[in-house]
């Protein structure tokens, strides 16, 4: 369509729509972050398509919702037989670079589980130095070129020792912010943007800043950028008529035993850790401005999920649909092409490589199941979607209340304060959420289910699962999303052996 305009994702990890002040958050400022949204498509009904890291990005990555790719937890990553965004972008003659967060392409030292029997021990997929010709690494305690840095290296070890095993703890980072993973990330950008990247070709970056994941520690002065006090407190739920998993999370998370006092505070350091990214993000605005690449390039930046944070009894992410955990901000700019605008039509992060794709004069692979919205950014269409589709949870009877109790009614402790659900027991059992504007409902496989007026009750406290007066509604959100169901099963790869085994029962030979 247009020739050869760069894209940079910038994806942030586990930051919710509403941790925003572009989002309508009353308490947190980002002027690098707001002036970028000026000058772009801000989505106010943007939403992840898993409510956890690797399904998330891997769905992404590939326009393919999870259980198309059959990546559903944490632990599953993307299969070497997919068709994936950076892939195709380098097929068409872009260079690909990966800088930050991964967490979606097996690495060199990763087996694939379902390599053919006797050939899995001898099969090795490098998953990511195929699909990106440039590659910095960083998690949330770890970045390529910390053993180089020694104060690096400690403020990470702090990080980790301190903030990273509970998903309680918080803290204040003593080091200098420029030793951050955050700074690092930024600054191995600018670096690839202003002098390492090959000028002889368009770029497609997906610069993947682990913050404000946990561990939930920054450096001052972002750990005392705002007061506890007058930080929002948690949504108060008092779970009953909701699922069973949803107090059984709260439980095994311990989030029973804390005051709002303490999710306060852990709000106002993740807060600290957004504007930390803010101010990184100047950084790789000023260096597209100083090599004049800033009208040539698509930016997009967007999260992969949200952060409960004391909202509904649980923290961090979980095995159900709430707003905190599936609504992320999604702002998309491209100077003289996309219409700077706040719009509520839906998107989600499927939609991301067909539209990436579309924008880039790119075809479309077959089998991707995402719209592109390109069509809208564009002024071509007034709409882009009527509902989207959230799905959660794998294979398996989900845990229960009898379970996780002993005899004398107290909850059996786990033997580790680390997150809920960072277990695979926390992600048994599977669950759809459709969403259009106004609704939601959530349908669980061992028959629980919620439906949410979203207008009404934007804090989904009243739910109105199998209520007489809701059944018209109800019926037809589940038509819908059994009809979604059916549209998409999986036509790849095809099967070429159908024109033989038609004309072999036609008796044709």
């Amino acid at each position: 369509m247009y020739k050869n305009p760069n894209v940079i994702i910038i994806q942030t990890d586990q930051m919710s729509a509403k941790s925003l002040g572009i989002y309508g958050n009353e308490i947190v400022k980002t002027p690098i972050l707001e002036e970028f949204a000026k000058k772009s498509a801000v989505f106010t009904n943007a939403f992840c398509n898993y409510p956890a890291c690797a399904p998330s990005r891997s769905s992404m990555m590939t326009g393919r919702y999870a259980s198309t790719i059959r990546n559903h937890a944490n632990h599953m990553l993307i299969n070497p037989q997919e068709v994936t965004l950076p892939l195709v972008m380098k097929q068409a003659g872009y260079e690909t670079a990966l800088i930050g967060k991964n967490h979606a392409f097996l690495v060199g030292e990763n087996y694939y589980p379902d390599a053919p029997a006797g050939e899995r021990n001898n099969i090795v997929y490098d998953e990511i130095n195929r699909n990106f010709d440039y590659v910095v690494k960083g998690g949330h305690v770890n970045v390529d070129g910390r053993k180089d840095d020694s104060e690096l290296d400690e403020a990470i070890q702090w990080a980790k020792e301190n903030c990273w095993g509970n998903q309680h703890h918080w803290g204040v980072n003593p080091y200098p912010c420029e030793k951050s993973i955050t700074h690092v990330l930024a600054s191995r950008a600018v670096d690839y943007i202003k002098e390492e990247r090959n000028k002889e070709k368009p770029f497609f970056l997906w610069l993947s800043i682990p913050d404000p994941h946990t561990p939930y520690q920054v450096s001052e002065p972002y750990a005392s950028m705002y007061d506890p006090q007058k930080v929002p407190k948690p949504i108060k739920d008092d779970l009953k008529n909701k699922p069973e998993r949803q107090t059984i999370a709260k439980l095994l998370d311990y989030n029973h035993e804390f005051e709002d006092e303490h999710f306060q505070k852990i709000r106002s350091i993740h807060y600290g850790m957004i504007n930390q990214i803010d101010d990184n993000l100047m950084k790789v605005f000023d260096v597209l401005k100083e090599v004049e690449l800033e009208n040539d390039t698509i930016i997009l930046f967007v999260s992969d999920h949200g952060d409960a944070m004391g909202d509904h009894g649980a923290i961090q992410k979980h095995n159900f649909f709430y707003e905190s955990f599936t609504k992320i901000p999604f702002i998309i700019s491209w100077p003289g092409h996309i219409r700077p605008r706040k719009t509520n039509c839906m998107v989600e992060l499927v939609d991301i490589m067909p539209t990436v794709l579309a924008l880039a004069g790119i075809t479309i692979p077959s089998g991707v199941q995402g719209k592109s919205i390109a069509p809208f950014l564009l002024d071509k269409e007034k709409e882009t979607k009527e509902y989207i589709v959230i799905e959660s949870g794998e294979h398996g009877e989900p845990i229960t209340l009898k379970d996780i109790m002993d005899e004398d009614g107290k909850v059996i402790d786990k033997g580790t304060s680390f997150a809920w659900c960072a277990f695979r027991e926390a992600w048994y059992g599977k669950g759809k959420c459709i969403r259009t504007v106004d609704w939601k409902l959530n349908i669980y496989a061992n028959g629980e289910g919620e439906l949410y007026d979203m207008q009404n009750d934007p804090d989904e406290l009243n739910n109105l699962y199998n209520q007489t007066e809701y059944e018209e509604i109800q019926n037809r959100l589940t038509m819908k999303l059994l009809l979604w169901s059916f549209e998409k099963e999986d036509k790849v790869p095809l099967n070429t052996r159908v024109a033989d085994k038609y004309h072999y029962f036609k008796g044709d030979n």
